[in-house]
């Protein structure tokens, strides 16, 4: 597109913009295709123009992520499509580039920052479903170490042992023996665990 139909778009009430993406994450080619779908997802929408697209080339971040970024030129029907492609996906930073001024409702406005709450309304219940998942996973996991503890407790007794029979340093066990204890699942006797109702050679009183 050259540079009059550009200008003729804009008259008509078209905005000219820099948008630039940013995607986190694993593995590399992952984020590097990840990135140029968001982009090509764009590109199919007929009130959206993009002129130019450069990617950055995927670098490493904290945590052995990979990240990268898309910087694209775009021409937009309209506002309210801007405003749309804003709260849906997310760029990491825009610019306006022409009109200077840009001219809107007071019911536009309204439409946007209720499009803005419900998007927001929806990131938080995915948060908390998310937390409620990541609590429900702890709360397994746990209760499977300190099942494994119990069990390896009737012929293994010092947190040495235990340790390299579960294969989870002694250091990451230490809470677990003191809960156990706590809970009277666990006897200590020095620096040894016996599991309730088991002698030290391993066979359960009373049987």
């Amino acid at each position: 597109m050259d540079e009059k139909e550009i200008q003729k778009r804009i008259k008509q009430g078209a905005i000219l913009v820099y948008v630039s993406f940013e995607i986190i994450g694993n593995p590399k080619e992952h984020v590097e295709k990840t990135i140029r779908g968001y982009v090509n997802n764009i590109k199919g929408d007929s009130q959206i123009t993009v002129l130019s697209e450069e990617y950055g080339e995927a670098e490493k971040t904290p945590g052995n992520l990979w990240g990268v970024y898309a910087d694209t030129e775009m021409l937009i029907n309209s506002l309210d499509k801007f405003i749309w492609l804003c709260i849906n996906f997310m760029p990491a930073s825009i610019e306006i580039i022409a009109p200077e001024e840009l001219k809107f409702t007071e019911k536009d406005l309204t439409n946007w920052l209720n499009d803005l709450l419900a998007k927001l309304h929806e990131i938080s219940h995915t948060v908390r479903q998310a937390n409620i998942h990541k609590d429900a996973v702890t709360k397994g996991m746990n209760a499977l170490i300190q099942n494994s503890i119990l069990l390896a407790a009737e012929h293994y007794h010092t947190p040495d042992e235990i340790s390299k029979k579960l294969g989870i340093q002694e250091k990451q066990l230490e809470p677990f023996f003191k809960s156990l204890v706590k809970k009277g699942r666990l006897e200590r006797k020095g620096n040894q665990y016996f599991r309730k109702g088991v002698v030290e050679y391993g066979v359960k009183k009373g049987s």
